[in-house]
């Protein structure tokens, strides 16, 4: 039985940053539940050296969570994203997470993840509970 390396590491305190992709917008045209829409909604973009330091890289799957909620979002690297922090596109999974006091900008916790990303279909779900 493999051992599942994501499960040693432990999780980091992160500020979020959330704002609009442009990436989003034209992949909204194919439907906000689309494959495509996901692929460029559930991710979270960090700066190379932070990705490094913590231990993630491109492509890995990782747990964001705030306050009990949480989902499963893509890494992308990415210049713009904050230098000791994470950024994620303004959508169902940044909507998800916030509030009304925090709806920009939050702390939260991130950790490794088996599994795909989250679908929003699953947090339609959680929300209806």
């Amino acid at each position: 039985m493999p051992l599942q390396f994501a499960k040693f590491l432990k999780k980091i305190t992160v500020d979020v940053v959330v704002g609009r992709s442009s990436f989003q917008v034209e992949a909204a045209d194919k439907g906000k539940f689309s494959d495509e829409f996901v692929k460029k909604s559930a991710i979270v973009y960090m700066k190379e050296d932070f990705a490094r330091r913590n231990g993630f890289k491109e492509g890995d799957i990782v747990k964001l969570t705030r306050e009990g909620k949480s989902v499963n979002l893509k890494v992308a690297i990415a210049d713009y994203a904050p230098n000791e922090g994470v950024f994620i596109p303004n959508s169902i999974y940044a909507s998800y997470l916030s509030d009304f006091d925090s709806f920009k900008r939050f702390k939260a916790s991130l950790e490794p993840a088996d599994g795909d990303v989250t679908k929003p279909e699953e947090i339609i779900q959680k929300m209806l509970k």
